[in-house]
């Protein structure tokens, strides 16, 4: 990634422009805080020191703490190389789409979320723990993530109906 690909995309605009649509609030501002944590790598900041700021401001310290914990487990055992999108992209990583399901998914299932971020970090219970501290957080704040548990819904074109012989 360049560095240049991030340049003011550090405010609460980009928050706005965050991800594609259809996302619960919760999730578009739990994208938005990861992809500024990957940005602020790439320009060689301290992510932790500037969540703290940007997000304890914007939304709350609490949730910025959280955050920052779970991301603090998941760089402290990472599998290989987590792939962000810049923080203005509508589109979403599967790495992104991975830890904010896992996130929903932890109060209701603890191994469902570990197996989503099992491919991710060595040891996900800890991950997960961390997840279910920051969904409790983001619901303290009004923002729980939906637990989306259900099968993705594929639009695309009407079925054919199938011909019996």
């Amino acid at each position: 990634m360049r560095p240049d690909h991030f340049t003011g995309l550090f405010s609460d605009a980009a928050l706005d422009r965050c991800g594609p649509a259809g996302l619960a609030d919760g999730e578009r501002i739990l994208l938005w805080m990861l992809r500024q944590w990957a940005a602020a790598r790439v320009l060689r900041k301290e992510p932790g020191a500037r969540l703290s700021k940007t997000a304890g401001a914007l939304i709350s310290p609490r949730l910025a703490s959280a955050f920052i914990l779970m991301m603090s487990a998941i760089e402290g055992q990472v599998r290989r190389p987590l792939r962000f999108s810049t923080p203005g992209c509508r589109g979403y990583a599967d790495d992104e789409q991975r830890l904010i399901v896992a996130c929903g998914v932890s109060p209701a299932s603890s191994e469902m979320a570990d197996r989503l971020i099992e491919g991710l970090v060595i040891a996900p219970e800890t991950v997960t723990l961390m997840a279910r501290y920051l969904n409790t957080a983001l619901a303290h704040e009004g923002m729980a993530l939906p637990m989306r548990l259900d099968e993705p819904v594929i639009v695309g074109a009407p079925t054919r109906p199938r011909t019996l012989h």
